[in-house]
C-alpha cells in the first residue's frame, strides 16, 4: 500500500470518527407550539415509548427486552436513572459507575430506539428511598430536606449532577445520540407544600440541568391528570405532562394538561400497564382489553395523537435491597413514625412484557393496535428455560456466629449508650443485630417495649441447656410487648426497603432502619448497647451488591465463623445455595 493509500485510510477513519461523537449537525429535537407538536429534525413527530429500567434487568438481557419493545411497535424507551446505584457512598464518590447506562443507552441506539431519560434526583419507581442514596440519611435533618431547595441537599444533588450529565452529553439527539428528552424530578406537584421554595427547587434544578446539558434539550415534568398537581410541578421552561391509567377519556384527562400548556403537544408520560405490589397483598391486574382500549383513545387523542409512555413495558426485579416501601401516613406510630408497607421483590407490573422477560398476551395484543400507528418488526424469541432441579441449601452461620464475627472485624461492631439507627452506624442495607443486658435493677420476667424500628424484629434470648427462644413481630402490627426471662437480649432487625413515597417531608427517623427510639424494659430506658452490622458484614461495598457479591465472600465468611463457632442451636440460620457452582443468586432470610 502507497504512502498515499495510508493517509486516505487515516484521514477517512479519522473523518467517520468525528461523525460518530458529532454526527448530530441538522439534528433537532424541540417542542413545536404553533402546530402542537413535537418536531424532530422540522418534521412533526410523536412517540411510542416504553418505560424499562435497566438497574432492574440484567445487562446480559438488556439488548433481547429492547428488540422486543422495538418488534411491538415502540419507538422510544424511557428509563430512570438512579443516583443510589451510581454513587451509593458519597456526593463526591470518584467511583461512580456510568458504565451501565451509557451502555443501556447504546443499545436502545442499535435496536432503533430513540430514549428519553427521568435523573430525577426523586423517582419514586418504587425503588428504594426513591432513588436517593442511603447515606444522605445520615445528615442532620436531611430527612426534611430531600426534594427541597436547602442548600445542603442541592449541594449534593450537584455533585451528583456534575458527575452523571456531562457523560450524557454526546447522547443527546441534537449530537447524534438517541435522548430526545429529559424529565426533571417527578410528580413535583405532589410534594408539598405548594409555596416559593418549592418553585426555587424546581428552579435551581433546572438551572442544573441547563448548566450540562444545555438550553435546547427538551425538558419535561411529570404529575398526575389533576389541574393542582400539574400547576405546583411545572415552572418555566419546563414542559407540563401527565401520567394516568387506562380507564376513563383522554379528552378529559388531557383537558387538564391545558391548564399548564395552552399550546403544544398532548403527552402522557406514563401511561400504566399494570399496577405495583406490595408483600401480604393479592397481585394487581389490568386487563388486556381496558388497556389496549384506553391505549388506543391516547393515540387517536386529536389530530396528530398524543405521545405516549407505556409505564412499565418490562418491569424487571427489584434484586438485593432494591425495592422501597409505602409509608401508610393514615396509621402513625408516632408522630415521626408510621407503618411501612415494603414492596414485593418481582417488578412484574403485570407489563407486556413479563418479569422473565417473555412476551404475553397483552404483549401481542399491544403490538396488533400499534401496528396502526407505527412499524412493527419480527418478535425475537423468547430465552428458553431450564428446570434446575433440586438445590441444596447448606447451614453456614447463624446469627451468634455472626455477632461474635463482627466483634472481630473493624467496622462492623458499634457500641453506644442507647441504640442507633442502622444508617448512623455506617450500614446501608441488611439487617443489624443489637445487644442490650437488663440491669439488676429490672425484675424478671420483664415486659420489652420496642414500638420504632424498621422493619422486622426478632427478640432473641438463650434459656437453660441453650434453649432458644425466639419472639417476633413487624412495624406493620400493633404496638406489641413481649415478656422476657433472661437478661440477656438479642434483637436482630431486618429491614423491607426505605420509603420511595417521599411525597411528605419527614424527620431522619421516619426513614432509617434498625431501632430508632429507645427500648424500655418494665418501663426503664435501656441503656449500653452493642451493634453489629450484619448487612455491613454479608454485604460488599455499594448499596444492591449482596445477591451479586459472589459465593466466594459466604465461603470466606464461613471459614471464619468455623474458626470462632462454638455450638447454639435453634437461632436464625443463614442458609446458601448454588444453582450454578460460583454464582451466588440470591438469598433466603428467615428462622
Amino acid at each position: 500500500m502507497t504512502t498515499r493509500e495510508y493517509l486516505f485510510l487515516f484521514f477517512l477513519f479519522i473523518t467517520l470518527l468525528s461523525e460518530e461523537v458529532c454526527g448530530g449537525e441538522g439534528r433537532s429535537f424541540q417542542i413545536d407550539y404553533e402546530r402542537d407538536c413535537f418536531s424532530k429534525d422540522g418534521e412533526c413527530y410523536r412517540y411510542i415509548a416504553g418505560e424499562m429500567h435497566y438497574f432492574r434487568v440484567p445487562p446480559h438481557y438488556w439488548r433481547d427486552r429492547l428488540l422486543k419493545m422495538r418488534a411491538a411497535g415502540f419507538t422510544t424507551v424511557q428509563t430512570y436513572i438512579a443516583w443510589n446505584v451510581h454513587a451509593p457512598l458519597g456526593e463526591y464518590d470518584p467511583a461512580a459507575d456510568l458504565i451501565d447506562v451509557i451502555q443501556f443507552i447504546r443499545l436502545a441506539a442499535e435496536a432503533d430506539l430513540t430514549v428519553i431519560i427521568r435523573p430525577g434526583p426523586y423517582l419514586d419507581a418504587e425503588w428504594d428511598l426513591g432513588g436517593f442514596p442511603v447515606w444522605l440519611l445520615t445528615r442532620p435533618h436531611m430527612g426534611e430536606q430531600l426534594r427541597s431547595n436547602s442548600t445542603d441537599f442541592m449541594r449534593a444533588v450537584g455533585a451528583w449532577y456534575g458527575v452523571l450529565l456531562p457523560r450524557l452529553v454526546p447522547y443527546l439527539y441534537s449530537n447524534g445520540g438517541p435522548i430526545i428528552a429529559v424529565q426533571v424530578e417527578n410528580e413535583a406537584g405532589g410534594s408539598p407544600p405548594c409555596d416559593a421554595a418549592h418553585f426555587d427547587y424546581l428552579e435551581q434544578l433546572r438551572a442544573l440541568y441547563v448548566k450540562h446539558l444545555g438550553e435546547e434539550v427538551v425538558y419535561l415534568t411529570v404529575d398526575g391528570d389533576r389541574a393542582r398537581l400539574a400547576k405546583c410541578g411545572n415552572v418555566e421552561g419546563l414542559y407540563s405532562t401527565l401520567n394516568f391509567g387506562a380507564e376513563g377519556s383522554a379528552a378529559k384527562k388531557f383537558a387538564v394538561q391545558r391548564v399548564t400548556e395552552p399550546q403544544g403537544p398532548y403527552v402522557c408520560s406514563a401511561f400504566f400497564s399494570g399496577w405495583l405490589d406490595h408483600w401480604g397483598f393479592p397481585f394487581n391486574r389490568v386487563s388486556t382489553e381496558i388497556l389496549v382500549a384506553g391505549l388506543k383513545d391516547v393515540l387517536e387523542f386529536s389530530d396528530r395523537g398524543a405521545s405516549v409512555s407505556m409505564y412499565m413495558f418490562h418491569g424487571g426485579t427489584n434484586f438485593a435491597w432494591g425495592q422501597g416501601a409505602r409509608g401508610d401516613f393514615n396509621k402513625q406510630i408516632s408522630t415521626n413514625y408510621t407503618r411501612l408497607w415494603g414492596k414485593m421483590t418481582s417488578y412484574d407490573y403485570d407489563a407486556p412484557l413479563s418479569e422473565a422477560g417473555d412476551t404475553t398476551p397483552k404483549y401481542m395484543a399491544i403490538r396488533d393496535l400499534l401496528k396502526n400507528y407505527s412499524t412493527i418488526k419480527p418478535v425475537p424469541a423468547n430465552t428458553t428455560k431450564h428446570g434446575w432441579g433440586p438445590v441444596e441449601m447448606r447451614r453456614i452461620f447463624d446469627i451468634f456466629d455472626l455477632v461474635r464475627l463482627a466483634k472481630e472485624i473493624s467496622g462492623t461492631f458499634v457500641k453506644s449508650k442507647f441504640p442507633m439507627s442502622m444508617e448512623e452506624m455506617g450500614q446501608l442495607h441488611g439487617p443489624v443485630a443489637y445487644q442490650v443486658t437488663l440491669p439488676d435493677s429490672v425484675s424478671l420476667p420483664a415486659e420489652i417495649d420496642v414500638s420504632l424500628y424498621g422493619d422486622r424484629m426478632y427478640l432473641i434470648t438463650v434459656g437453660e441447656n441453650n434453649m432458644v427462644k425466639v419472639q417476633m413481630s413487624s412495624r406493620n402490627r400493633a404496638a406489641e410487648v413481649f415478656k422476657v426471662s433472661q437478661r440477656d437480649l438479642l434483637l436482630l432487625i431486618d429491614e423491607n426497603g426505605h420509603s420511595n413515597s417521599n411525597n411528605v417531608r419527614y424527620s431522619n427517623q421516619m426513614y432509617q432502619k434498625g431501632i430508632v427510639g429507645n427500648v424500655t424494659a418494665n418501663g426503664h430506658i435501656l441503656e449500653n448497647w452493642s451493634a453489629a452490622l450484619i448487612g455491613k458484614l454479608l454485604i460488599p461495598d455499594g448499596p444492591f451488591a449482596g445477591p451479586m457479591a459472589g459465593s466466594d465472600r459466604l465461603r470466606s465468611i464461613e471459614s471464619m465463623v468455623n474458626a470462632l463457632r462454638k455450638k447454639i442451636s435453634s437461632s436464625p440460620v443463614k442458609y446458601s445455595g448454588d444453582f450454578v457452582p460460583g454464582w451466588y443468586s440470591g438469598e433466603v432470610r428467615g428462622l
